[in-house]
């Protein structure tokens, strides 16, 4: 029956530190590219190659694959927000950019832990 009544805990610090790594990647590619649209590639392939391993492993079903993924995500888009909140002459613009980037992120968060959710095991 394997771990059927085993709670598996996370460590957080591991998907802290790949959070940071996002972020990192983010913060060097914002410098060199001006457009804030393609510096949120960089968390998005973060979370692809997460999805990846995660798909590989199979040990993480639909709401732990989520709490991963908005982790990882929200803290790889900080240098993005950062940017963003620089300027605050257009208060709607920034309200507008940070609602489309955070609905960005949870999309994307959802559809990466729908693919690496673990399959149903029938007993």
């Amino acid at each position: 029956m394997g771990d059927l009544f085993l709670k598996r805990r996370e460590n957080w610090w591991v998907w802290i530190t790949w959070g940071v790594l996002g972020c990192i990647i983010c913060h060097y590619l914002l410098i060199y590219v001006s457009n804030a649209w393609v510096s949120l590639s960089s968390p998005v392939l973060l979370l692809v190659m997460i999805t990846t391993w995660m798909n590989f492993n199979r040990r993480f079903d639909f709401f732990a694959a989520l709490k991963i993924f908005m982790v990882v995500a929200s803290i790889s888009v900080i240098p993005l927000m950062a940017e963003k909140f620089n300027s605050w002459e257009k208060l709607i613009h920034i309200a507008i950019d940070s609602g489309a980037v955070f609905l960005c992120i949870v999309l994307v968060s959802i559809v990466c832990a729908f693919l690496a959710r673990r399959p149903k095991q029938y007993y």
